[in-house]
């Protein structure tokens, strides 16, 4: 099993309603792929954990690096994993208003500016921190 932890910067042209896209084209074809993961987002940014077989996932990022609504794409953590952090997501959604009540704080100006690795001990614990949010399983922005 592989993973890959990245963030973007949304382009001007990502509104809701085109995360509602990305979030509904991911549910509908990420089981096909064996792909899993959350998405998240803090305007301007994503950050966005997916797992599943190696080629899967490498594919799919390529994919997501070629989208015209990511810019500055930046690999933060990748490798290989012996079981899955999410399962039975087929892609989970965490937007701001669903990070204040988790009580986690994503500081954007270090995301986009730094090695988020080398900000936290361990950025595992950071999407793993998600797991017990089974309301962001089908979550979509508001």
């Amino acid at each position: 099993m592989y993973f890959i932890l990245y963030t973007s910067d949304a382009s001007e042209m990502c509104s809701s309603d085109e995360i509602n896209n990305i979030l509904e084209v991911s549910r509908r074809n990420n089981p096909a792929n064996l792909v899993t993961g959350l998405l998240i987002y803090k305007k301007p940014a994503f950050l966005q954990y997916l797992e599943g077989p190696k080629g899967a996932v490498t594919a799919l990022y390529e994919k997501i690096k070629g989208d015209s609504r990511h810019f500055s794409v930046k690999t933060i953590k990748d490798g290989e994993i012996e079981a899955r952090v999410f399962p039975d997501w087929e892609m989970g959604f965490a937007g701001e208003g669903d990070l204040q009540p988790l009580k986690w704080k994503w500081d954007v100006d270090k995301l986009t500016r730094f090695s988020f690795a080398n900000e936290l001990e361990d950025s595992m614990d950071v999407i793993k921190s998600f797991v017990g949010a089974r309301s962001l399983k089908e979550n979509t922005p508001t």
